[in-house]
C-alpha cells in the first residue's frame, strides 16, 4: 500500500467515524435516551447542503484571482469532471441499494445518504491525493473545451431554470400571504417551536390561499416562512403540522433540496439523477415522519395518514411539504401505520461515506497535447539548453557538473527524446509515486533554470526564474527508461 492510499484511509476513516457519530447522537437526541443532552435545538442537520456547492464556487474564484482565466478554466475542468463522475457512479448505486437499506435502518440515515457527497471536497484536498489514476479517458486536441462548454451551459441553464422555478413558487404563494394571528393555531406555534428547543427562531408563521398542503419555503431563515393552507385543522392535527415543518426547517432540508437539484445540474443529461432527485425528496418525507411519530400511538397515526391524503402535495423550488407527491404515498402510509423497529444506521452511513472517499479521483480525463519541443524547447533548437544536473528522485540536486551521479554520454539524443513526447494536461490529483523510476533534471535555458521532474506516466516542469511556477503533464507512451540509460548512465565508482 502507497503512502498516499494509506494517507487518504487515515483521513477517511476519521471523517466516517465523525459522520457516523452525528448520525447516531442526532437519532439518539431526538429518540429522547438518557444520553440525550437538553440544551441546545433538538433537530439538527448532520450535513449542510451547501459545503459542495460553496467550495466549489471559492476555489475558482480564488484559482481567477490569483492565477488568471485560463488556469481557473483548467482547475473547474478537473475538479467539476472528477465530481460529476463521482456522484453520477454513487447516485446510480445509492438507486438501487436504497430499498434495501430502508428495511434496516432508520428513514434519518437513508435520508443522510442522499447529502453526505457534500462533503466530498476533502477528497479534492492534497492530503487526499493518489499515487495515479486506475482509468485515463483521453479526449484528442481541444474537443474536450467544446464539450465542457456544452456541459456548463447545460449546469447552468438546470440550476437557473430550478433557482427561477423556486423564487417565481415563492412569489406566487407569499404575495397574497398574511400572518397568522387566531390565538390557538399561534399557541400550537410557540409549543411546536419550544418544543424543537429553537430559541429566537427567525422563520415567521403564514397563511396563503395560493397553497392546499402546509410547506415551508426559502433557504435561509430569515426570509423563510412556513405557509398554512386557509382551512380549519383539529388542534391535534395542527400539531403535526407544525411539528413536521420546524423539523424541515430545523435539519435544513431546504438545502438539502438544493444540493440535490446542483447534483442534478451537475449531471443534467444523466436521466438517472433526475430520477435520484426525486427519490431523495421522499426519503427527506419518510425521515420527517418518522421523527414526527416517535412514540405517537395508534390514533395519533391514523390522524396522521389521513392529513397526509387529504392534502395535495406541491414541491416545487427549495419547498418542503407535508405531502410532496403521491409518488411515495403507499410507501409513507405504511411506514406511518406499520412502523418497523430499525437501527440508527449510524455505522452504515459511516461506511458508505468510507467507500465514497476511498473511490473517488480513480478516474482522469487527458486532452489536448503538444510534444515535448513545443512545450519545453519551444522551438526545435536545443542549443540554448544545457543538462547540468541529473539525479535520481530523493537523491538531491548536484551542485557542480564533478557532483553529477550521473554521466551524460549523448546531451543531443536526450534533448531529442524529451522533445518527441506527447504530452497532454490532465484532471485530478496525482503524486505517480509508484513510478517504476523518477529522475530530476536541472536544464540551463535561454530563460533560467528548468527543472524536469521525469516519471513513467508523468511529467513535471519547475520554472525556477522569477516568476517561478510548476507544471505536470501526463505522458501517453511509457517513458523508455532503457533507452535513456543509454544517454545517460550512472557513474562508476
Amino acid at each position: 500500500m502507497s503512502q498516499e492510499v494509506f494517507l487518504r484511509g487515515l483521513g477517511s476513516c476519521v471523517f466516517s467515524l465523525v459522520i457516523a457519530w452525528l448520525v447516531f447522537s442526532g437519532y439518539d437526541r431526538e429518540v429522547g435516551s438518557e444520553s440525550t443532552e437538553t440544551d441546545g435545538q433538538k433537530y439538527r442537520p448532520c450535513v449542510s447542503g451547501s459545503l459542495l456547492p460553496l467550495y466549489l464556487l471559492l476555489l475558482l474564484v480564488l484559482e481567477t484571482v490569483f492565477y488568471g482565466i485560463t488556469e481557473a478554466a483548467k482547475s473547474a475542468l478537473s475538479v467539476c469532471f472528477g465530481t460529476f463522475l463521482h456522484i453520477s457512479v454513487y447516485y446510480f448505486a445509492l438507486l438501487f441499494v436504497l430499498p434495501f437499506f430502508r428495511k434496516l435502518i432508520s428513514a434519518r440515515a437513508c435520508a443522510m445518504l442522499w447529502v453526505i457527497p457534500n462533503y466530498l471536497y476533502i477528497t479534492l484536498q492534497s492530503y487526499m491525493r493518489l499515487p495515479a489514476p486506475l482509468l485515463v479517458i483521453s479526449v484528442p486536441g481541444n474537443l474536450v473545451w467544446i464539450l465542457f462548454g456544452v456541459w456548463l451551459v447545460g449546469f447552468f441553464v438546470v440550476l437557473a431554470g430550478k433557482t427561477m422555478q423556486h423564487l417565481v413558487f415563492r412569489r406566487q404563494i407569499l404575495r397574497a400571504a398574511v400572518p397568522v394571528t387566531d390565538p390557538e393555531i399561534l399557541s400550537a406555534w410557540e409549543e411546536a417551536i419550544a418544543q424543537a428547543q429553537i430559541r429566537k427562531p427567525k422563520f415567521k408563521l403564514v397563511s396563503s390561499a395560493c397553497v392546499s398542503t402546509p410547506l415551508s419555503v426559502g433557504l435561509f431563515r430569515r426570509t423563510m416562512r412556513v405557509v398554512l393552507p386557509q382551512k380549519d385543522y383539529a388542534p391535534e392535527e395542527l400539531s403535526l403540522i407544525l411539528k413536521h415543518e420546524i423539523i424541515h426547517i430545523a435539519r435544513e432540508d431546504s438545502w438539502a433540496k438544493y444540493f440535490l437539484v446542483f447534483c442534478t445540474a451537475m449531471c443534467w443529461f444523466n436521466p438517472l439523477m433526475w430520477i435520484a432527485m426525486k427519490k431523495s425528496a421522499e426519503d427527506m418525507e419518510l425521515s420527517c415522519d418518522e421523527t414526527v411519530l416517535l412514540d405517537a400511538d395508534a390514533g395519533t397515526r391514523k390522524k396522521y395518514a389521513a392529513l397526509l391524503l387529504d392534502t395535495a402535495g406541491d414541491d416545487r423550488g427549495f419547498t418542503t411539504c407535508l405531502s410532496a407527491s403521491a409518488s411515495g404515498m403507499r410507501y409513507r402510509l405504511k411506514s406511518i401505520m406499520k412502523p418497523a423497529k430499525r437501527r440508527s444506521g449510524a455505522l452504515i452511513v459511516g461506511l458508505v461515506f468510507f467507500i465514497l472517499c476511498m473511490t473517488s479521483g480513480y478516474v482522469a480525463l487527458v486532452y489536448g497535447g503538444a510534444t515535448g519541443a513545443e512545450i519545453i524547447y519551444q522551438s526545435g533548437d536545443y542549443s540554448g539548453y544545457h543538462l547540468w544536473s541529473i539525479c535520481r528522485s530523493g537523491d538531491g540536486y548536484s551542485s557542480t557538473y564533478e557532483d553529477f551521479a550521473y554521466d551524460v554520454t549523448d546531451e543531443a539524443a536526450f534533448h531529442e527524446y524529451l522533445a518527441g513526447l506527447t504530452l497532454a494536461e490532465f484532471t485530478g490529483n496525482y503524486s505517480f509515486s509508484e513510478s517504476s523510476a523518477e529522475f530530476i533534471y536541472l536544464l540551463d535555458t535561454p530563460d533560467g533554470t528548468l527543472g524536469i521532474d521525469l516519471c513513467d506516466n508523468y511529467i513535471k516542469l519547475t520554472y525556477f526564474a522569477e516568476d517561478y511556477k510548476q507544471v505536470g503533464y501526463y505522458i501517453a507512451e511509457d517513458v523508455d527508461w532503457e533507452y535513456l540509460g543509454t544517454v545517460i548512465v550512472e557513474r562508476e565508482e
